[in-house]
């Protein structure tokens, strides 16, 4: 079996899709927003305002801007070590209904997230280590299209780790299905330094650019997840993956049972490719990639 998941000849569209404004707690308007993320290279973004949908155009200041918002899904139950609130950026929505979701425990959650999945076209789970599930809990809450595996938003600060690997990886284990995303959470404020909240998580998508085309690809999980490093080739060939990057320090599959398979220079030089060879017993494999600054890339998981 031959299959090409990124392929260094095609071209890929560079997007954020967890933005805010002034609509919600953002400190810019939509126009600002958009102008910064222009000037900064990115194709499309998503304006994700809390429990504000926001409808899209077909392009401003030569990006796309999705239609979508961030759906709150509140807690209410009487645990106060849990959190307050789980997060999803949804978009497009299909149908115009008010949006008012609640939960006391994980089986409810699901539920909110199932009708979440009829009433949207693309939902992601947003920063999960915020939320405070459990692992087990984790394993309840039913289908979702994308998670958040790296959020800009001071990550480290409020979970004391620097993305969700960990745990996407208990949950791959355990055959939850779904693709792996990186974002900025965007609120402001923007001063043009590196220590701004914004552009430093994003997706390279496979897809024409307009907002039908880029939704779709999101979908098929045509596209990758980065904080730096590219991946310029991604591809199974019979038993054996193989991956080209832009130079990397790491690179780094996984599979389940806790394999994986470390490509690294004995001297600390860059490596810019690497392969695993499949076992009989493996059902999915995905790929991190780690720059020498200790940014990232995540190919999507490939489930077998």
């Amino acid at each position: 079996m031959n299959q090409i998941f990124i392929n260094k000849n095609d071209a890929y569209l560079k997007g954020n899709l967890h933005t805010h404004t002034n609509a919600s707690d953002g400190r810019y308007p939509v126009s600002e927003v958009v102008r910064i993320y222009a000037e900064k290279g990115y194709d499309f973004l998503g304006i994700t305002d809390h429990d504000v949908y926001f409808r899209g155009c077909a392009e401003d200041a030569g990006l796309v801007v999705l239609t979508g918002e961030e759906v709150s899904c509140n807690y209410v139950g009487d645990d106060f070590y849990k959190a307050a609130y789980a997060h999803f950026c949804c978009f497009h929505k299909t149908r115009q209904t008010e949006n008012h979701f609640t939960y006391k425990n994980a089986e409810e959650l699901a539920d909110c997230i199932t009708r979440l999945c009829d009433r949207y076209e693309f939902v992601q789970f947003n920063h999960p280590m915020f939320s405070r599930f459990s692992d087990d809990e984790m394993l309840l809450l039913g289908d979702f299209h994308a998670m958040e595996v790296y959020n800009h938003k001071d990550f480290y600060k409020e979970t004391g780790l620097n993305g969700a690997d960990a745990l996407v990886r208990f949950l791959f284990n355990h055959k939850k299905k779904f693709f792996l995303t990186a974002g900025d959470d965007f609120h402001g404020p923007f001063k043009n330094t590196a220590h701004d909240f914004c552009c430093g998580g994003w997706i390279k998508v496979k897809a024409e650019k307009n907002e039908k085309a880029i939704l779709a690809a999101l979908k098929r999980g045509d596209f990758y997840a980065s904080t730096g490093p590219e991946i310029l080739d991604f591809r199974r060939e019979d038993h054996v993956f193989r991956i080209e990057t832009t130079p990397a320090q790491h690179i780094i599959f996984y599979t389940n049972d806790r394999r994986c398979k470390h490509i690294r220079s004995d001297d600390g030089t860059d490596v810019t490719a690497g392969e695993l060879v499949l076992r009989p017993t493996d059902y999915y494999v995905w790929a991190r990639v780690i720059d020498g600054q200790g940014n990232c890339a995540w190919t999507q998981p490939i489930f077998l």
